[in-house]
């Protein structure tokens, strides 16, 4: 597979603030990184699907130890979410990253009005 995609991988982390709280912060993990990229088919979108996972891309890199399912990838300035992390029968060679297109348009549940419930736009940073 030619890895000819430049992607840049993020992670987002909870770090104590000075108020006893956390703050969700988001680090670049690898910036410009060589990858594979293609769209799931149908037939593998449906058997995700099967085990309740959203993926509809997939992103193939070289072996990485540090990339996680609470990272995202960054690509043509849409974000992916890392659902699942496949590597390929324990062989350290390459992973592949199977993804979930975030919308940057986020919901959340307001107050109920009536029958039905309020939903307020989120715009994401």
């Amino acid at each position: 597979k030619l890895k000819d995609k430049k992607i840049n991988i993020y992670i987002e982390r909870y770090v104590p603030n000075g108020n006893g709280y956390t703050t969700k912060v988001t680090e670049p993990l690898a910036l410009n990184v060589w990858a594979y990229f293609r769209q799931l088919s149908g037939k593998e979108i449906f058997a995700a699907a099967a085990y309740r996972y959203d993926e509809e891309v997939l992103f193939t890199i070289n072996y990485r130890d540090d990339v996680t399912t609470a990272c995202f990838v960054e690509y043509n300035g849409v974000r992916y979410d890392v659902t699942r992390i496949d590597t390929f029968e324990g062989y350290k060679q390459d992973i592949t990253l199977m993804q979930e297109k975030v919308n940057p348009l986020k919901f959340e549940r307001g107050q109920r009005q009536g029958a039905g419930l309020t939903l307020r736009p989120l715009l994401l940073d």
